[in-house]
């Protein structure tokens, strides 16, 4: 049954395979990576989110102040113009409390600005430790990427090839070859030039390959243990 077209046919099916097996292998890693770069983005992104929080805080601390002062300045305004001691007295007690509220605000803010200097270091570090992870990702990305289009063309091209011989394979062969590849697991044809059948993997014993040898008939001559035709690439 095995003719050199087969056997071609075969191989090229196996190598069609492979790429395929490679270009899935690439698809695998990409997402992996694109997963990674994710992950340190977010730690960025952590570590910036929580330095414009802590600016904000700051930001709302400090404009609190500034409605804090002039609220004083409409208290004063409103003392010249009291006519009795109990609301004299009311404005200086109001006076007072939003001159505290001010002086606990700025120790609130001296707090803060040490916070934020702490965090713009540590958004530095981030960066810095993270940066360059990336840019080694996005390089094996950029490598992944030109692999799995040379892939691409080589699939696109050994597939024709497949083609090709399908037309040139009489009918008949190819009907029955197609029922033995589902059999016996797209290996048909069987390499034993090591002394191990490529197909099911046993190692014959010396004397038992000897024998293989002598009377193989590539096409006929069947592996004893799995069955499936055999050939020696060496003869």
């Amino acid at each position: 049954m095995l003719n050199e077209k087969l056997l071609e046919f075969q191989n090229k099916e196996i190598e069609l395979l492979r790429l395929k097996t490679k270009k899935e292998e690439l698809l695998e890693r990409k997402r992996e990576l694109e997963y990674e770069t994710g992950e340190l983005q977010k730690q960025i992104d952590a570590a910036k989110s929580k330095l414009e929080d802590k600016k904000k805080e700051l930001k709302d601390l400090k404009n609190f102040i500034s409605y804090k002062k002039e609220r004083i300045k409409e208290l004063e305004k409103q003392k010249e113009s009291v006519k009795n001691r109990e609301e004299f007295k009311r404005i200086l007690r109001q006076i007072a409390k939003n001159e505290d509220e001010i002086i606990k605000t700025s120790q609130q803010i001296t707090k803060i600005d040490a916070e934020i200097e702490a965090l713009k270091d540590a958004y530095q570090k981030v960066k810095q430790d993270v940066f360059p992870k990336i840019n080694e990702i996005l390089e094996e990305l950029n490598e992944i990427e030109s692999e799995s289009k040379r892939l691409e063309e080589k699939i696109e091209k050994v597939s024709g090839e497949i083609e090709k011989m399908r037309r040139e394979i009489p009918e008949g062969d190819l009907e029955f070859f197609e029922k033995l590849k589902g059999k016996y697991s797209g290996l048909v044809f069987s390499d034993i030039s090591t002394g191990i059948c490529e197909g099911c993997g046993i190692a014959y014993s010396p004397a038992e390959f000897r024998e293989l040898l002598r009377s193989l008939e590539p096409g006929k001559t069947k592996c004893p243990y799995c069955g499936r035709f055999i050939y020696a690439k060496n003869r």
